[in-house]
């Protein structure tokens, strides 16, 4: 254990002894473990320790759960915000050691994460959808926090939850749906076909695989090596950021310091760019859009009525597609055919 005062390891040591935890003991571990600004691997394996045995929570505790993991991975991630598969791997590990991921706090820390980071690797959004899903599919009310979650039947609170995760993926590229988004979209409104539902799943359903179908993110963040390799310019103690304000003086009076700044960063500065990956993005969007191709065009002849018979959901994609009058691959006619 990483806490700072032999009084706060006797308080961890009664949590763990009794199994509950109450608000004035979540005030004590936050102020040892936190009055320095960082939660080190030492201290977020403490809570998550105390987190497994857990019986009797408090708000505070998943307060201070959420809070206190996502920092950790986010504020000590080199750079920081870009998630590593070892990091991912470590979490991933952490968070299924007792069998079981806890909702009120793995599952809300897991989402926190996803839409904190710059960026994380797709295991970690993939494992928030397929937990949501199971807990759906197994009634697992306490996972989702929801007393009213009736088995296999999306409710408003779920598809809140799935919403979160498929526009969170690590912030930069929340634009487009992927395909392994697509596919866990479409076994869940398989599953659950004779539910039912609440309204909201049909509209993020049809909205969610519409966007994968016409919306193709060409923006990707910078790379991780990239953003080491920024951040340790910034933090030269001379010719980093403490020395940066003067250069750009010295530097635009004499009409040079952009230029120095791209010859630093190998003939692009860090501003031009993230407007060079944003424009590119948005030029394949814009050549994407209203398009469905060939490849795109056979996934969805794949997955749409695979049982024979086209679902509610499906035919609103279809409809949806249809009306929008978008250029759609030819492999397509047989479905549209199919609903007039």
């Amino acid at each position: 254990m990483a806490l700072i005062r032999s009084s706060s390891e006797n308080i961890v040591e009664t949590i763990l002894n009794t199994r509950m935890i109450s608000p004035e003991q979540v005030i004590e571990i936050r102020r040892d473990v936190w009055p320095d600004g960082t939660i080190n691997r030492a201290e977020a394996e403490m809570i998550f320790e105390i987190n497994d045995v857990l019986e009797h929570r408090c708000g505070e505790w998943d307060d201070l759960f959420a809070e206190a993991i996502v920092a950790h991975l986010i504020e000590n991630a080199d750079p920081r915000g870009y998630i590593s598969e070892s990091d991912a791997a470590w979490f991933e590990e952490r968070i299924k050691r007792d069998d079981a991921i806890c909702g009120t706090t793995e599952l809300e820390t897991l989402i926190q994460l996803l839409e904190k980071a710059i960026d994380a690797p797709e295991r970690l959004e993939i494992l928030a959808l397929e937990t949501v899903r199971n807990a759906v599919l197994e009634g697992d009310y306490e996972l989702l926090g929801n007393a009213r979650l009736r088995q296999g039947v999306l409710g408003d609170p779920e598809v809140a939850l799935l919403r979160r995760v498929i526009y969170a993926k690590a912030a930069g590229r929340s634009e487009a749906i992927s395909r392994a988004e697509a596919d866990l979209l479409f076994d869940l409104n398989d599953a659950t076909v004779c539910a039912e539902n609440c309204s909201a799943w049909s509209a993020l359903f049809v909205n969610a695989i519409s966007n994968y179908l016409l919306v193709q993110s060409g923006y990707e963040p910078p790379s991780r090596e990239r953003m080491k390799q920024i951040d340790l310019w910034l933090n030269q103690p001379s010719d980093g950021k403490n020395g940066f304000l003067k250069e750009m003086a010295n530097g635009i009076g004499r009409g040079s310091f952009f230029s120095d700044v791209s010859d630093i960063f190998n003939g692009i500065t860090p501003m031009e760019e993230y407007y060079a990956s944003r424009v590119n993005a948005d030029a394949q969007n814009r050549e994407a859009a209203e398009h469905v191709n060939a490849q795109e065009a056979a996934w969805l002849c794949a997955r749409i009525g695979r049982d024979g018979a086209l679902t509610p959901n499906e035919r609103a994609v279809l409809l949806f597609l249809k009306a929008g009058r978008y250029d759609l691959d030819a492999a397509l006619d047989p479905l549209m055919k199919r609903i007039g």
